[in-house]
């Protein structure tokens, strides 16, 4: 229950902020892939399983998907150069859909977040040699799962 209004006053606040940004870095308890898909969101169960559509070579791959709500892709290489000739990939693959609108950012780790012509929200990162990629509805979505999945913290 405490842990649920937490939650909720944190939401409160990002909406509140007129630009809210996130930092994105790995929970320190973080032990396993699996360990980045949370049980329930936005009231859907995860529903989670190997990546056979788009391995990109790594040792490891999952999606997980929240019924039509959000889809995770997560990739685990050998190497961070690795993880980011992947996220070039999975980047190049993004822009031929001509998105609406993008940003893209390469200092440190690297991050795209783009919005498709149909709405749906993107967002590619790497966190050393692993490689992310989420789709949601929309920014808000993908921001509130980041938060609540503890992938990322609001700065």
């Amino acid at each position: 229950m405490q842990k649920q209004k937490a939650i909720i006053l944190l939401l409160i606040t990002l909406a509140a902020c007129k630009k809210s940004y996130i930092f994105t870095e790995i929970d320190a308890g973080f032990k396993n892939l699996d360990d980045v898909f949370v049980t329930e969101f936005k009231g859907q169960p995860k529903q989670t399983g190997k990546n056979e559509e788009q391995s990109l070579g790594a040792a490891t791959a999952l999606t997980g998907r929240y019924g039509t709500i959000l889809t995770l892709d997560v990739w685990e290489f050998g190497s961070d150069t690795e993880s980011r000739q992947a996220y070039e990939t999975l980047v190049q693959q993004e822009k031929q859909n001509n998105p609406r609108e993008y940003d893209q950012t390469k200092s440190g780790e690297y991050r795209y977040m783009c919005v498709r012509a149909s709405g749906v929200t993107g967002e590619i990162f790497t966190v050393k040699k692993l490689l992310f990629r989420i789709l949601g509805e929309n920014k808000d979505t993908i921001r509130e799962y980041l938060v609540t999945s503890k992938l990322a913290r609001v700065r």
